[in-house]
């Protein structure tokens, strides 16, 4: 089973236990984990704040994510709002509505469809292991710009499964920059190790989740992006009722 694993988007769900104490919330969480979340480094060094001029504004995104039980099953439009290592994922369909992080804590929280409660991703994981990295340079263009693929296989242990994650990134470096200091504590899924690599947000991505064989697969999550537009961000659309919310073990 994958009863401890963290979805997005996922992530990522990303990343869900009916949702939220089943199996679907697993594989949600799951993929929210892997989603957005999942990336490892060649080992560029931090830059500081000062040094980085980051992009601010939104990115929309065409989302496919499905699992091969058909528990899931979601073709969706996701715009991302980012301003000085905080976002806010708004998406047009499915279980999960609002995907927000803040690089302060940092904190990483999911906003469900049936429910006003915000489920919280431990982003500090040890049940990883690195598998493989690659860069390299892809033949196409978007937007267009020269990219490369980041590609990665992370291994997750648990007391009763164990799964692989094989993850494609294509950035363009230098495009949509982000300061890597803002997510030097995202361990989960080693995104910080891939934006300490890259310098920026994704324009495609695509993570496989496959069983204990890495033959089986159990899931696809894909991003494309569709727009992305540097513009200010209203502080209001981080505001969070903190209150509301709950462990991810809840």
């Amino acid at each position: 089973m994958l009863k401890n694993r963290i979805y997005v988007y996922f992530i990522i769900g990303s990343f869900i236990q009916t949702y939220l104490q089943t199996m679907t919330k697993t594989i949600f969480l799951s993929f929210a984990a892997l989603f957005f979340v999942c990336l490892l480094s060649c080992g560029s060094s931090i830059i500081s704040s000062h040094q980085v001029k980051e992009f601010e504004g939104k990115i929309t995104y065409h989302e496919i994510n499905k699992t091969s039980d058909g528990i899931i099953n979601i073709d969706d439009t996701v715009t991302l709002f980012y301003s000085h290592g905080n976002w806010v994922k708004i998406h047009s369909s499915g279980n999960c509505i609002k995907d927000y992080y803040f690089e302060k804590e940092p904190l990483r929280l999911f906003l469900l469809n049936h429910s006003d409660s915000l489920y919280r991703l431990n982003l500090n994981s040890s049940m990883q292991s690195l598998q493989s990295f690659k860069v390299s340079d892809v033949m196409s263009k978007i937007f267009p710009r020269k990219c490369e693929a980041i590609d990665l296989c992370v291994r997750f242990e648990e007391k009763d499964s164990t799964t692989f994650t094989n993850v494609n990134y294509v950035i363009s470096r230098g495009y949509l920059p982000v300061d890597r200091i803002h997510f030097a504590k995202w361990n989960l899924g080693f995104f910080n190790k891939f934006i300490d690599e890259s310098g920026c947000f994704y324009l495609n991505f695509k993570s496989i989740l496959f069983g204990s064989s890495h033959k089986n697969v159990l899931g696809i999550i894909s991003y494309d992006i569709i727009s992305a537009s540097e513009e200010p961000v209203d502080p209001k659309m981080f505001e969070i009722d903190r209150n509301k919310i709950k462990s991810d073990n809840n």
